[in-house]
């Protein structure tokens, strides 16, 4: 089951997930899943992207360099989509060309390099 205990002695709550099944609070559970969820995108970023040590001074630094990996980690796969949509749409333009010069009996004169 992993971590189970902790010394922490303070105004906020640790929750552990039960053994049995159905005794953690349903909100409580979503929220944990969720949190399981976004762990390998930190790792993601630790890894890919430079977050792993910050060489930026503070709390701002802190913060600015989270917000820069995940910057660059959105961009990254906005890029990817992009380049499959444009691939997408290429092909599909040279398709109804290639149908239309088959069937309508005219060849496509492409121009010499």
């Amino acid at each position: 089951m992993g971590y189970r205990g902790h010394d922490y002695v303070g105004n906020a709550t640790i929750h552990v997930d039960k053994r049995q099944r159905g005794r953690t609070p349903k909100a409580l559970w979503k929220r944990m899943k969720r949190r399981a969820a976004v762990e390998p995108s930190i790792g993601h970023l630790k890894n890919e992207h430079r977050l792993e040590r910050n060489r930026l001074k503070g709390v701002a630094g802190d913060a600015i360099n989270a917000i820069l990996s995940a910057a660059a980690m959105n961009f990254q796969k906005l890029l990817r989509t992009c380049e499959r949509k444009l691939v997408a749409e290429i092909r599909a333009i040279l398709d109804r060309l290639l149908y239309q010069s088959l069937f309508t009996g005219f060849l496509i004169a492409l121009p010499s390099a």
